[in-house]
């Protein structure tokens, strides 16, 4: 052993020569992979024979003195067998005291020493397996796509042990081939990427040299040769689950329904079974999703739908492949234009979507129930990508107790949502072409439900994108869709007056509200140009959605009538110097026009990046909106003029390798009116040992809008209005939050997270008034100019525009709010072996709404503390049986 430790400090000091030592040389690498003539014991220990074969060596820095060799060395051995692939490595530290072993939950940033590796199966040079292991035996493991995006939502079922010794430690890491997809041949030719993270120094070793400014990362992976005479595996999965809960409701205490209390059990199963050597049937029967985190808290104001991420497992892997015009470019920006999603999982199994109306007791239910699912994913012959998804969902009543008479009600039919996806890549991922189609389909036994929801909607997509040549440096990508949906007409006409398209503007000559409509249309589309390598930066699109565009069904879309451009250009010195490691500066356009070439935003940006020689960094960006017209403030009513304003972000951050991580973020904003916005946002984690995180996000935020949407109102005589007064009001605004998470692992397969966030958010409105007239921003303030306003008993408002003819009086309600929460979740969770796993959940929800609009930050978070509380204790436990 000592002979080998000599000679591996003699070559590192040789080829630590530059003149000896050339990146280059490193770029195109292959490693030959052994078959195993006995079995290999995966427990990191490295005492069979192929550890006396010569192993892989020369590692290349990525980061931080990109070209250069690693500092430390390391040795890799791949093998395999008739059942599995393996990696084996010594990862070789003069310093073993000082490696970083952080233990952690399988999946999360454990920010410590890492072993990696990258297995292109297909040898499509654009996808691929990632399996990491750090030197304490924690795992993470994913997919990658487009060349260089993960998704860590996949999770393998494989064996990784290492062990920490006087020379460093070591990996011992066994993939069956059930893991992988690839065609069957006579021989095989993978793509093999490995690296190495040594975070002390945060280095990032691999086994092949990508520059900086390099776009990609599986492109550039070795070729895996060697292996011969082996199968794909038949695949088949099952994991069986059982769960019960036990709620204790005290908000429910007087509800009959509840009487305070409830209890639940039940069973269930996924599927996993493959078709063919490549496609994979994912399905789930009666899905339980009790162990994940609650949804953070929220007050919202605008009238456009809160966008909460997707948590579910079934839903969550392997989600990329139904990604939709993400292909190609590997940087897309976007200014003042969200591009619609064709595919938004969470519309699966929501809340159930009709409203009760009654003064009664309501039991229902908070999710609508989904009686089963399907996936199918994977590639054809011929690089085409497939994915699809089909899933039921059952019919919901909610039971009604009026005077102690029980009725129920539907308030959610049963329904089908599908999804089919493929895409192809051409030239080794130079070209790609995709397509992907979406239909729901509801089935009424109320036909009540009809006037509220769709009867059907049709949604069809093409994607593809190109590099302008084999180097990779520019690309250009783009994607057009259609959407069609028919429903009652009471359905389309609420549709026409929704926030996402506003038909009813009066004047707005290019969109008209059909009372008689019963199936709407529209079409959206971008197309995007990236240069994806150097130091210059330039990126540039044109999006549009048209005024009947409509995915929300399966998808979702905020507005639509848009047509967004923007071109950006910059500079990235990637290159370290005397202080920074990294520096980039960006300067932006962008404007949005409706379809009746209306301007209704004008931006400019102004952003930066910097990191310090020592990690620490900066970032921040400004700008500057110009004065507009603006065809949504009033909800569907006409144009008013928007004044613009200013803005300013900055932030900064620790060093991220530290026990002690932070950072803080402000920003500001304001018009010349007097509407201003401005936050404090922070964040604290603390790394006890090798076991325990704590992480702490406190966030403060004020601001006041001077002309808040409060209500419209119709009046004959507004005729320059169009017959509506559109109340505003000033709204002055405090929330207070802070989100705290506890992360403790007892080894890598037992560990506890909790999560809690109390939220306080409070609203004062003042200063009511009414605009005057279109395509200004004109005002009548109440009270002023003859007008009145009057509270009344209940703390509402009553107001005479006038002052004169009782006719136009009107009331409107007090809309200050004092909305406080505190949610949170507690998990323990055991694998007890690969793919099976026991939980243990706590929840906890409580609120309180004393004190509308007057914010005192103790006797609030007191009231809180000492609100009606909910909580749920749940068990659940899943078997994997597979092979």
């Amino acid at each position: 052993m000592s002979r080998i430790i000599f000679l591996i400090a003699f070559v590192s000091v040789l080829y630590a020569d530059d003149t000896l030592f050339n990146a280059e040389d490193y770029r195109q690498r292959e490693i030959i992979a052994l078959r195993l003539d006995e079995s290999l014991s995966i427990d990191g220990l490295l005492t069979e024979p192929i550890y006396q074969t010569p192993p892989n060596q020369i590692f290349i820095q990525m980061e931080p003195d990109n070209g250069q060799p690693a500092t430390e060395a390391t040795d890799v051995w791949v093998a395999y067998d008739d059942a599995a692939l393996y990696v084996l490595a010594r990862l070789w530290d003069s310093q073993p005291d000082s490696i970083v072993a952080r233990m952690g939950r399988r999946d999360t940033n454990f920010d410590s020493d890492l072993f990696q590796v990258v297995i292109d199966s297909y040898h499509d040079k654009r996808s691929g397996f990632f399996f990491i292991i750090n030197p304490s035996g924690t795992i993470m493991d994913g997919t990658f796509y487009n060349d260089g995006w993960s998704d860590d939502s996949w999770d393998g079922i494989w064996e990784g042990k290492t062990t920490i010794d006087e020379y460093g430690w070591t990996a011992e890491i066994r993939i069956p081939y059930s893991q992988l997809r690839f065609n069957q041949q006579d021989e095989y030719i993978w793509g093999i990427l490995i690296g190495r993270m040594i975070q002390r120094r945060n280095e990032q070793d691999l086994f092949t040299y990508i520059g900086r400014g390099e776009s990609g990362l599986v492109s550039h992976a070795a070729e895996l040769k060697g292996i011969s005479n082996i199968r794909p595996p038949k695949r088949r999965e099952f994991t069986p689950y059982i769960t019960s809960g036990y709620s204790a409701l005290p908000s429910e205490k007087d509800n009959p329904f509840f009487k305070g209390n409830d209890t639940n059990f039940g069973i269930g199963t996924d599927v996993k079974v493959g078709i063919g050597s490549n496609l994979t049937v994912d399905a789930t029967f009666n899905p339980d999703f009790g162990q994940v985190e609650v949804d953070p808290s929220v007050i919202n104001l605008s009238a456009y739908e809160t966008y909460f991420q997707e948590k579910r497992p079934f839903f969550i892997e392997g989600a990329d492949i139904f990604s939709f015009g993400r292909g190609g470019p590997t940087n897309r920006w976007g200014f003042n234009f969200r591009e619609p999603n064709f595919f938004y999982s969470r519309r699966i199994g929501g809340p159930p979507q009709v409203d009760v109306e009654t003064d009664g007791w309501v039991d229902i239910p908070t999710a609508t129930s989904i009686l089963g699912a399907a996936k199918l994913s994977g590639k054809l012959n011929g690089d085409w990508s497939l994915g699809g998804l089909s899933a039921l969902t059952g019919k919901e009543s909610a039971r009604i107790n009026e005077e102690g008479q029980i009725h129920s009600e539907e308030v959610e039919p049963l329904a089908s949502y599908n999804l089919l996806r493929t895409q192809k890549e051409f030239n080794d991922g130079l070209q790609g072409l995709g397509f992907i189609g979406t239909y729901v389909y509801r089935h009424f036994d109320d036909q009540s439900l009809r006037k509220v929801l769709s009867d059907n909607a049709l949604a069809f997509g093409i994607d593809g994108w190109t590099f302008l040549n084999a180097e990779k440096e520019w690309a250009i990508a783009g994607w057009g869709g259609f959407t069609s949906i028919s429903g009652s007409q009471d359905c389309m006409l609420d549709l026409q007056q929704s926030s996402s398209h506003y038909f009813q503007r009066p004047d707005a000559d290019h969109v008209t509200l059909d009372t008689s409509m019963t199936k709407m249309s529209g079409y959206a589309g971008r197309l995007m140009l990236n240069k994806e390598k150097g130091h210059v930066q330039m990126n540039t699109a044109l999006g549009i959605i048209s005024p009947g565009f409509e995915s929300n069904d399966i998808g979702l879309k905020y507005g639509s009538d848009r047509i967004n451009m923007h071109v950006v250009t910059g500079y990235w010195w990637y290159d370290p110097g005397k202080i920074f490691r990294n520096v980039r500066l960006n300067i932006a356009y962008s404007s949005n026009h409706n379809f009746a070439g209306i301007k209704t935003s004008e931006n400019v940006f102004l952003m930066g990046w910097l990191q310090f020689l020592n990690y620490w960094s900066i970032n921040g960006f400004m700008g500057l909106d110009a004065e507009t017209l603006s065809d949504t403030e009033l909800r569907g009513g006409p144009r008013v003029l928007d004044p613009g304003g200013a803005f300013v972000n900055f932030g900064i951050n620790s060093d991220q390798r530290k026990n002690v991580v932070f950072g803080i973020h402000m920003n500001a904003g304001g018009d010349k009116e007097g509407s201003y916005d401005s936050g404090l946002d922070g964040r604290v984690e603390i790394k006890l040992g090798s076991r325990l995180n704590l992480e702490f996000n406190p966030n403060y935020s004020l601001g006041r809008n001077m002309e808040q949407y409060v209500e419209a109102i119709e009046d004959t005589d507004a005729v320059e209005m169009y017959g509506k007064r559109y109340v505003a009001a000033q709204l002055n605004r405090k929330t207070l939050s802070a989100d705290f998470r506890i992360d403790y692992t007892f080894t890598p397969t037992l560990s506890l997270q909790a999560y809690f966030q109390p939220y306080l958010s409070v609203g004062s409105y003042t200063e009511f008034k009414e605009y005057t007239r279109p395509d200004a921003y004109e005002f009548l303030i109440y009270g002023e100019g003859g007008s009145t306003i009057n509270p009344t008993e209940d703390g509402g408002y009553t107001i005479d525009p006038t002052g004169g003819e009782e006719s136009d009086v009107f009331y409107i309600e007090n809309p200050n709010f004092n909305y406080k929460a505190l949610v949170g979740t507690a998990v323990l969770r055991w694998e007890f072996m690969p793919g099976s796993a026991l939980y243990l959940v706590w929840t906890r929800n409580g609120y309180d709404e004393n004190n509308p609009g007057d914010f005192r930050p103790r006797r609030d978070l007191t009231d809180l503390f000492e609100a009606t509380t909910d909580n749920i204790f749940a068990i659940k436990a899943t078997y994997w049986i597979g092979r």
